[in-house]
């Protein structure tokens, strides 16, 4: 079990892409980016990368209330701050806002970045940040309570998923890839990340060449001195990895990178996704909503990732809300 002594933060990123600052830098790199990058992904300048759907107050809340052991919680942010973030209310809950500038110090040359790979490649530089901390995007939401041994036994992250084929993106395929993202764009408003591709990368940068662990949606339990001391070895992919203002096929995830560090030295404890869901806005039609919202009040469901939930029509997005409302009630939240 985790030593209560040993303290975990929780990092978590975040951007308001409706910001007018905002949306004014990032479509003047968009101009740049497109006339000068290579193998830049499709869906890493679509808008709902950069929506806010408030679910950062349910990301919140469920800390607060499933995970009360957290240390500090972190927000990284470009020069923003979430509304209900009061100075007292963060005061109050170990909460620090912490700036694109405060993790790219002495790399301000990758700013300002629209690019949740690159800034996940530097969440280890936050100063003060424990030796264990979970990283959050701003649609993970915990629905149960958690132990510090989900996340960390002894010192051995956890780590959920299975172990699937590495399979190769020649370049044919990566260009087969964009034609079929842009269709299914543009005839099922479905956006592809190429997750995979990301995930498979990221196990070949760590040795792996016939199969890699492929981790859902989930938070992911990182030690930071595996990041730092890989980057001190190889600053050189530091540097390549954070050049890219938006997302490409030739980065890969430091988040998962860590994982399968820790899987090749054999520091990783292995578990399923019994306790995970994905509610998600794109693909769950009416019948499925309501199978998924139903298992959540029913079920011992503890990960549940808020997937584009701008593509929800405002009933179902309603019902959702509710339910997570109904889950994470108590927490302190001034839920909008």
């Amino acid at each position: 079990m985790h030593s209560q002594k040993e303290p975990i933060d929780a990092v978590i990123s975040w951007v308001d892409g409706d910001d007018p600052e905002h949306q004014k830098r990032r479509l003047a790199a968009l101009k740049k980016t497109e006339r000068e990058a290579k193998n830049t992904l499709p869906s890493g300048f679509d808008a709902t990368r950069f929506t806010d759907n408030d679910e950062i107050q349910f990301c919140i809340a469920s800390i607060l209330k499933f995970a009360p052991w957290i240390r500090n919680i972190y927000v990284v942010t470009d020069n923003q701050v979430p509304g209900f973030l009061t100075p007292g209310f963060m005061e109050k809950h170990n909460i620090h806002i912490i700036d694109h500038k405060d993790i790219f110090r002495s790399y301000e040359w990758a700013l300002p970045t629209f690019n949740t790979r690159t800034i996940d490649t530097a969440l280890w530089r936050i100063p003060g940040i424990a030796p264990y901390f979970i990283n959050f995007n701003d649609d993970f939401v915990f629905t149960g309570k958690v132990r510090p041994d989900d996340f960390f036994e002894g010192e051995k992250p956890v780590l959920r998923g299975t172990w699937k084929p590495i399979q190769k993106y020649s370049p044919l395929r990566l260009k087969a890839n964009d034609v079929f993202s842009s269709l299914t764009k543009k005839l099922f408003g479905i956006t592809r990340s190429m997750h995979n591709l990301l995930q498979v990368r990221s196990a070949e940068l760590a040795g792996y060449k016939e199969q890699y662990f492929h981790i859902p949606h989930v938070p992911h339990p990182i030690r930071t001195k595996t990041l730092a001391d890989f980057f001190e070895v190889h600053p050189h992919m530091f540097d390549e990895n954070i050049k890219y203002q938006f997302r490409s096929t030739d980065q890969f995830s430091a988040i998962f990178l860590a994982g399968h560090l820790e899987l090749m030295k054999e520091e990783a404890v292995l578990k399923n996704t019994d306790h995970y869901l994905m509610i998600h806005g794109e693909m769950d039609v009416s019948l499925a909503l309501r199978k998924k919202l139903n298992k959540l009040r029913n079920e011992d469901i503890r990960f549940t990732c808020l997937q584009s939930m701008e593509k929800f029509t405002p009933k179902k997005r309603q019902k959702v809300e509710q339910v997570m409302k109904e889950i994470l009630a108590g927490s302190d939240v001034p839920f909008s």
